[in-house]
Parts: structure tokens; C-alpha cells; sequence
């Protein structure tokens, strides 16, 4: 099992995490958040430079009736080695056997890129580790994006289904979700059809196929691009990575992202979109309509079209599942403090980005399973 055993860990360290109420969620948001952010400015640091700054997040409103802004803390000089960033999540307490347990939520930590260095970890489950804690972060907050929108979506079908219209701005709203996920314009736009469509990946299901396909995170194509799940492209606009192997007259390439949160977030938008995994995303309806767990166990076996080697990678990332205990992580959490660090530097051009906004994740044109393997 993947733990904190080899990670200078004598002794179980942190508090106890607990749930938010609603109305210490809106205590939380609109008086103690913005004072505590004002004090800490001055206090923490993440060693080197750090640039601080408020952003207003505009999403879906999930029943609040506040207006929730996420604090970005920007650290351009941490260096993104294995080393360095495997101490920076002990400075931080972040645990992976306090996160299995629920003692503890996940920080809100992005990496600009991945750790370099990995395989000059002596411990593989210190390189395990921290393939993991670099990726659960990523992976809750595309999660959390979705879930906004989602039960947006929920509460527009119970007007609808009362027979009441939608407003003109939640038409607008409604018509422009249903063509980021890749249905087709309409009148009547199909909700509940959508909503088989807008829903959140497990965790464990997508670290393990991240693992599968980066090799924990040290594959060339990982480390070069940050290509974590073997998307494949053929679309000449999309950065991409040349096999070595890539026949005469083929022109296929690995897709390569400026970080690993990008390819997360188009991980997450081809399984919930592309023709290819229907089935994936029939069985994730069905398992909500049975109120069961979304489990990324069970929602492996739906992916044979991910791969060519069809039912032999199910067992693969179901195997992957079961002996790194992955499934402990489908009811990891974030942390409520709306804090998010980005430790590394910025892609050219880029600016900071908040935390929870929405974002544009890539369209399916010219992205497929990946059938296809170094």
C-alpha cells in the first residue's frame, strides 16, 4: 500500500479535518478568509520570492448567495526537483496516510511542472508519493469545476421539469456548457442527457491511469511535455510529442501541456465527452441513479476503448487500483481555505490563474483513445 513510511514520517502529525457547515462555510468566506489572508501575507513564505494576489473566481452558484474569491500565492523560484518538492509537502504536513484517513484535506498545490529528478529517488514509494500528492490536487479541482456546473444543472432541471422557463441568462448559460462538452445546438437542450456528461472522474481511476501511462510520472513524454494520460493527437495546432516508433506516413503525436493541470483538465474532458467512453459515462449515471459510489474501480472496466490492448489494460489499471489502494483517495477532499499555491514559473505570457475558475478545457478535435503505445 502507497503510505508515508519512507517519507521522514516517525509519528502520525496534523489535525483533524472537518466538515464545513453552511453557515461556517459563509463565516468562513466573507470574515475570517479575507483577515487571516491580510495576516499571513507577511508571515509565509514558501522560500524565495513570493508574489501574492487576490482574483475574483466567477462560477456557477452552487446555492451560496456570496460571490467566492480565491487567493493565488505564486512562488516563481521553487525549484521543481523531486527533492525539493517532496520537502515542501512535509513542511506542509500534506500526508498521504492522513489524507486516506480523512484526518486531513488535500492543499491547494500546482506545480507549473512536473518534479524533475523522480528516478533519483531511492524509495519507490517516496517516487509513488509523490506522484500522487503532485496530482490529487489537480485532479479534486477540475472535480470541483464540474461539480459546480453540475449542480447548476440540477437546479435548471427542476425548473424546467416544474414547468417554469429558464431565465435568459441561464439559457445562455445552459447553451454554452452544452457545446463545451460537445453536444449539439438545439432548441431544447437535453439536461438530463448533459448531465451524463458533467460529472466528476474518480480520483483513483485517474491517478491510475495517469500512472499506467506516464510511468509514475518519469516516461520522456511526461517529463518533457507533461503528457500524463497518452492522449494521442493528429491536430498539427496542438503541442505534441513524436514517438520514437511512429511509422513512415503516420502523423500522430503524443499531446504535450505547459503543465500537468492542463492535461488533467483534458483527461477529464475527453472521458466526459468523446464518443469513445459512452459506456463509461452510462455506467457513472447508473451508479448515481442507484445512489452508489462513483468508483473508479468499477468504472475501469468501461474503458477497453482506451487502449489497444482493450480488457488487458482494464486489469491493468483496476490491478494498479487495488495494490496502490487508490480507491482511498475518491473521498479525498480539498482544503476550505480557497488557498492555492503555484510553486514553479509561469509558462511565457501567462499570468497567474485562479484556482476555481472555469476553464476552457481542449476540444476533442483530433484527440482519441490512446491506441497506441511508445
Amino acid at each position: 500500500m502507497l503510505t508515508d513510511a519512507s517519507e521522514g514520517f516517525d509519528s502520525p502529525r496534523g489535525t483533524a479535518a472537518r466538515i464545513w457547515g453552511v453557515s461556517a462555510l459563509f463565516l468562513l468566506l466573507v470574515a475570517i478568509l479575507p483577515s487571516t489572508i491580510f495576516l499571513s501575507a507577511s508571515s509565509w513564505s514558501v522560500g524565495g520570492a513570493v508574489r501574492e494576489f487576490m482574483l475574483p473566481v466567477l462560477r456557477p452558484d452552487p446555492g451560496f448567495k456570496v460571490q467566492i474569491a480565491t487567493s493565488v500565492r505564486h512562488d516563481p523560484d521553487f525549484k521543481l526537483d523531486a527533492r525539493s518538492t517532496l520537502d515542501l509537502f512535509h513542511a506542509r504536513e500534506y500526508r498521504i496516510d492522513a489524507v486516506r484517513s480523512g484526518e486531513m484535506t488535500v492543499p491547494r498545490l500546482v506545480l507549473t511542472d512536473l518534479p524533475t529528478g523522480i528516478t533519483t529517488l531511492e524509495s519507490t514509494q517516496d517516487r509513488k508519493a509523490l506522484f500522487v500528492k503532485t496530482l490529487l490536487p489537480l485532479i479534486l479541482m477540475a472535480n470541483e469545476r464540474i461539480e459546480q456546473d453540475r449542480h447548476r444543472l440540477e437546479r435548471l432541471l427542476a425548473v424546467r421539469q416544474s414547468g417554469e422557463a429558464l431565465a435568459p441568462h441561464d439559457r445562455l448559460w445552459l447553451a454554452d456548457l452544452a457545446e463545451h462538452y460537445g453536444m449539439k445546438p438545439s432548441a431544447e437542450i437535453n439536461i438530463k442527457g448533459l448531465l451524463q456528461r458533467v460529472d466528476v472522474i474518480p480520483a483513483s481511476l485517474a491517478l491510475a491511469q495517469a500512472a499506467e501511462e506516464s510511468g509514475w510520472g518519469t516516461s520522456r513524454f511526461a517529463q518533457r511535455g507533461n503528457a500524463l494520460f497518452g492522449q494521442l493527437t493528429w491536430n498539427t495546432e496542438h503541442a505534441g510529442i513524436v514517438p520514437r516508433n511512429r511509422q513512415p506516413g503516420e502523423t500522430h503525436r503524443f499531446r504535450a501541456f505547459d503543465a500537468p493541470k492542463g492535461s488533467v483538465d483534458s483527461y477529464v474532458h475527453n472521458l466526459n465527452t468523446h464518443r469513445a467512453y459512452a459506456q463509461f459515462r452510462q455506467m457513472r449515471a447508473s451508479l448515481r441513479a442507484q445512489e452508489k459510489p462513483i468508483s473508479g474501480l468499477m468504472l475501469a472496466t468501461a474503458l477497453t476503448a482506451y487502449s489497444e490492448r482493450g480488457e488487458d489494460y482494464v486489469r491493468t489499471i483496476r490491478s494498479l487500483i487495488r495494490v496502490n489502494s487508490l480507491s482511498d483517495f475518491d473521498a479525498a477532499m480539498l482544503s476550505a481555505d480557497l488557498m492555492e499555491e503555484v510553486l514553479g514559473p509561469l509558462p511565457a505570457g501567462d499570468g497567474p490563474q485562479p484556482a476555481l475558475a472555469t476553464v476552457s478545457a481542449p476540444r476533442n478535435e483530433g484527440v482519441v483513445p490512446a491506441s497506441m503505445r511508445r
